[in-house]
């Protein structure tokens, strides 16, 4: 059997080490520019974003302003903490990849930190919105921006059911995924509490743009828009 020498584990050593600089250095570039912030199309080109909390969990507040305030919201609320949650999910940060996902921590949300409301266009809508299963109140600032851009009031949940990639509690502690932490059905209650507690009037605080309590929606994308066991029930014999 051959022995390897020092020169030639050195020779690997530096190989190895090369190619994942190679690799790291090349998503670095791939990565620039990125996540790109798209245009609106809406009337509404002033966005506001706000934080509160409703039933414990946290929201995010997108709403049409009258104009700018000095400081740009961020696209991640809590920078790493929240871009290493999501590459938690996918396997990334297990495997010293995370920084495939870093670049969101710095991204640009287009949205305006406590905006002054746009109080022109009266009584606005109001969606309150639910992420997917590993989701965050972040990962659809985008679209949620653009809806707002249409004349909409969105408060995107932070679901405390342990679901979310990444949540900070009331008490200040952080709470990493945990889809295990509740049953499924005590999942979809706790969700449903924290919709409905956004959705009751006075809710989401002060200084936003006049709610229509009479358009009032609740929504979400992926477990966050769990169906009805039986959508479309037949009706009962008489």
């Amino acid at each position: 059997l051959s022995t390897l020498s020092r020169s030639d584990i050195l020779r690997n050593v530096l190989g190895l080490a090369a190619a994942a600089g190679s690799f790291r250095g090349g998503a670095a570039v791939a990565q620039i520019g990125y996540p790109a912030l798209p245009p609106l199309t809406g009337r509404y080109d002033a966005i506001g974003c706000r934080y509160t909390r409703v039933n414990g969990a946290r929201a995010k507040i997108f709403y049409p302003a009258s104009g700018p305030s000095s400081t740009e919201a961020p696209y991640c609320t809590d920078g790493r903490a929240t871009s290493d949650g999501m590459a938690g999910l996918v396997g990334f940060r297990q495997l010293g990849l995370s920084f495939l996902l870093g670049h969101l921590a710095d991204g640009r949300s287009g949205c305006w930190l406590e905006a002054p409301a746009q109080r022109e266009a009266g009584a606005l809508p109001l969606l309150c919105y639910s992420h997917g299963f590993g989701g965050n109140m972040d990962m659809a600032t985008y679209l949620m921006r653009e809806i707002a851009s249409h004349g909409v009031v969105v408060a995107a949940l932070e679901h405390t059911d342990g679901t979310a990639s990444n949540t900070v509690l009331e008490d200040g502690s952080e709470r990493p995924f945990s889809p295990n932490l509740l049953s499924q059905a005590a999942q979809l209650r706790r969700r449903a509490d924290e919709l409905l507690a956004a959705a009751t009037p006075g809710a989401l605080g002060e200084g936003l743009p006049s709610i229509d309590a009479t358009r009032v929606y609740l929504g979400g994308h992926s477990y966050g828009g769990y169906p009805s066991p039986n959508p479309n029930p037949s009706p009962s014999p008489s």
